[in-house]
């Protein structure tokens, strides 16, 4: 079994069983850093871990941090709004279909967790936002995507893998 350990916040996280690294591009822009693990039987699904190198606006960082004091729960049309710049590409409507985002609990940690697709590559995604400090204004991204049919077989293994997580 496969284990990441010691990426920013994250202390540890086995991968299901047939998942393994299969690149890594580090320093690209500044201290940014992109871990690519996949399945062993397939190139067409992955788990990333990125980091962009650069902070947020203090303004995105405590919006951020004020959604994520809060008790698990969907966030509205305005909140997505509020943190467009922590969502990146996933609040992007002209690239990304948003399906769902919320707050949830992962190991007792808050995070916000995206769900929609790519359409123009046909690739269904779940992002998982996480703050990397206390401020807001570095954000830790957990992104799963890969083809809706191999998206769907995984999911279950991928949370499963999630909801153990632990954090530094």
């Amino acid at each position: 079994m496969t284990e990441i350990s010691n990426i920013g916040r994250i202390k540890r996280l086995k991968l299901p069983d047939g998942w393994t690294a299969t690149r890594q591009v580090l320093g690209q822009f500044g201290n940014s850093f992109l871990y690519h693990y996949g399945r062993t039987d397939t190139l067409d699904i992955q788990l990333s871990i990125f980091y962009r190198g650069m902070l947020v606006s203090s303004l995105s960082g405590k919006a951020f941090e004020r959604i994520l004091k809060k008790e698990p729960h969907e966030l509205s049309a305005e909140a997505v709004l509020s943190i467009s710049e922590v969502l990146c590409n996933c609040a992007q409507p002209d690239l990304y279909e948003l399906d769902r985002a919320r707050t949830i609990t992962l190991a007792d940690k808050k995070v916000i967790d995206v769900e929609g697709r790519f359409e123009e590559f046909s690739l269904e995604n779940r992002t998982i936002f996480i703050s990397g400090g206390n401020d807001g204004c570095a954000v830790l991204e957990i992104i799963y995507s890969g083809p809706k049919d191999l998206f769907s077989k995984h999911a279950a293994a991928v949370d499963h893998s999630l909801q153990a997580i632990e954090w530094k």
